[in-house]
């Protein structure tokens, strides 16, 4: 994807069924999910780390997912946190998932760099979701936050609340859609 401000490289990684034809290829929605945006955070790239493992398997579920879907993975966005171990920020010492709003290619390269790769990659093809992977210091089990579209209409309202209750549906021990948050706090806006 790019170098970081240390030079350590950022992985992008593409994973679909190449061998399509690119007529084929051009009509698959697209995934994008990204890791490690907190160093701090490891609980993120063991998730990565199975999603990758479920994606390039050789099973069914996997080929079908790969044949319907192109997934771009960013599978750690804060590398330089990560090697001088730092637990939220970057080697700035800023907290990267605040600046998503304006990112500085300079500064904050990586989010610089999957902004324009999640543009480019929307002018190909619609986006089905875009995840972001974390930990959380207090919360159990698995959960989602979205983001509040104040004026949008139903339709939007349960679309972004369709697969977070279909995680809890299938796995309810592990997925907990109480814990699920679908706004986003004026001090949080930038994420």
């Amino acid at each position: 994807l790019c170098q970081t401000l240390a030079g350590n490289p950022c992985y992008l990684l593409t994973v679909t069924d190449f061998e399509a034809s690119a007529d084929v290829l051009s009509q698959r929605r697209g995934v994008v999910i990204t890791a490690r945006v907190h160093p701090g955070e490891t609980n993120s790239s063991w998730m990565m780390e199975g999603v990758l493992d479920r994606l390039t398997a050789e099973t069914q579920h996997a080929k079908s997912l790969r044949s319907h879907f192109v997934f771009k993975l960013v599978p750690m966005m804060n590398p330089d946190g990560v090697v001088v171990g730092n637990y939220r920020t970057s080697l700035a010492g800023v907290d990267l998932n605040r600046v998503y709003k304006r990112p500085l290619q300079d500064l904050f390269p990586t989010v610089y760099h999957t902004k324009q790769m999640m543009a480019e990659f929307m002018k190909e093809r619609e986006l089905m979701i875009y995840v972001d992977l974390h930990g959380h210091s207090r919360k159990h089990n698995v959960f989602m936050y979205g983001c509040h579209v104040p004026e949008c209409d139903h339709t939007h309202f349960l679309n972004e609340r369709v697969l977070p209750f279909l995680l809890s549906e299938q796995a309810p021990d592990k997925f907990c859609f109480q814990s699920c948050k679908f706004n986003v706090h004026r001090c949080k806006e930038a994420t």
